[in-house]
């Protein structure tokens, strides 16, 4: 008699923690390692965005460039979507870096003056409609967590949330749990 009872006791348990696990959008972001791996993620708004290759882009989704600049070495970060259906991503700039850290995104860039921009995120969308285009500044804070700066083997990785606001409608976005793992270009 016990092990009937006990039997669909353990079926809906198990039934449950499967079902929590499937309705947990951050359980859809890849790993956050520090490989080299080509990999990132982040939750905006809540849900979970992974970026894939499509047949319609030839870049790598996850891709970042090193690049020696008038005020350092400068690195750009970027976790793009690029499909028929979609078309979204998130951008980061820092003017100089050159070891592991954390960064605050906290000033506004320039447009004017693009070469003495501020370190800066951004999130853009053209596909699903409707249109959007977010900064990070002073009134949407961000921060860009740099686990891992290997200039040798030219991989970084680490983890970053933002409310970006924006520019046309000065509306919010909330981005947590984001984390990338790449190889970047010199």
């Amino acid at each position: 008699m016990c092990i009937r009872l006990f039997l669909p006791l353990a079926a809906a348990v198990l039934f449950a923690a499967s079902s929590c696990k499937k309705d947990d959008p951050e359980s859809s972001l890849p790993k956050a390692t520090q490989e080299g791996k080509g990999t990132g993620g982040f939750l905006l708004d809540g849900k979970a965005l992974v970026p894939k290759a499509s047949s319609i882009s030839t870049g790598r989704p996850v891709n970042g460039y090193w690049r020696k600049t008038r005020g350092g070495r400068s690195l750009d970060l970027s976790l793009r979507q690029f499909s028929v259906q979609e078309d979204w991503g998130v951008g980061f700039y820092l003017p100089d870096i050159r070891q592991p850290g954390t960064f605050l995104l906290n000033l506004a860039p320039t447009y004017l003056t693009p070469q003495f921009n501020p370190g800066y995120g951004q999130y853009y969308r053209s596909r699903p409609d409707p249109d959007r285009d977010a900064y990070t500044g002073p009134d949407a804070p961000g921060r860009l967590i740099i686990t891992r700066f290997d200039t040798v083997n030219n991989i970084v990785s680490g983890t970053f949330e933002m409310s970006p606001r924006e520019v046309s409608t000065n509306a919010g976005i909330t981005i947590t749990q984001g984390r990338f793992d790449l190889r970047f270009e010199r």
